[in-house]
């Protein structure tokens, strides 16, 4: 498998594919995920970070403010990975030995789909990868709030300047 992607026909619930599909990886709720057979435990905050809970007992961990954060340290069981922030859109993936593994951007639409591209062909086990992509997806949906109302904000301050403009 060279990338995942999200299937968001049902948007409370968006499936993980490997590639485009039709091989499904996991399917992911708010609260829980169903990985590979497995039911994994989730909590997301966007101000303290990711974490999920694998039946054996393991922990994908991400403490981080996933809206303002460059740089995200994600352990799972005993693998470190950690996300970085290398332009506005654009985060590379590297492991504990500092090698990128992969890479995944906002920008061309990457919220929706929500791309994980993997340096080659990957042998990280499904959990890894359903734990990275999981990660990649709430790491650009964090930062498009942020967007969206920078966004909002920018538009409303020129509206106010546009219109004194027309009435002066």
């Amino acid at each position: 498998m060279h990338y995942t992607s999200w299937d968001r026909t049902d948007t409370d619930a968006p499936v993980l594919l490997a590639e485009d599909g039709p091989t499904v990886l996991g399917r992911f709720t708010k609260e829980d995920a169903s990985v590979d057979g497995q039911v994994w435990g989730l909590h997301f905050d966007k101000e303290k970070g990711a974490k999920a809970t694998l039946p054996d007992g393991r922990v994908l961990d991400a403490p981080a403010n996933f809206g303002r954060a460059k740089n995200i340290r994600a352990t799972l069981g005993e693998r470190t990975f950690t996300f970085i922030n290398e332009s506005s859109t654009n985060w590379i993936v590297e492991d504990e030995q500092g090698s990128k593994i992969a890479q995944f951007s906002g920008g061309g639409n990457g919220v929706r789909k929500a791309i994980l591209e993997f340096e080659g062909e990957t042998d990280l086990p499904v959990e890894d990868v359903a734990g990275l992509s999981w990660l990649a997806r709430m790491v650009l949906e964090s930062r498009l709030g942020r967007s969206s109302l920078v966004l909002i904000g920018t538009l409303a301050v020129m509206s106010v300047i546009a219109i004194l403009a027309f009435i002066f």
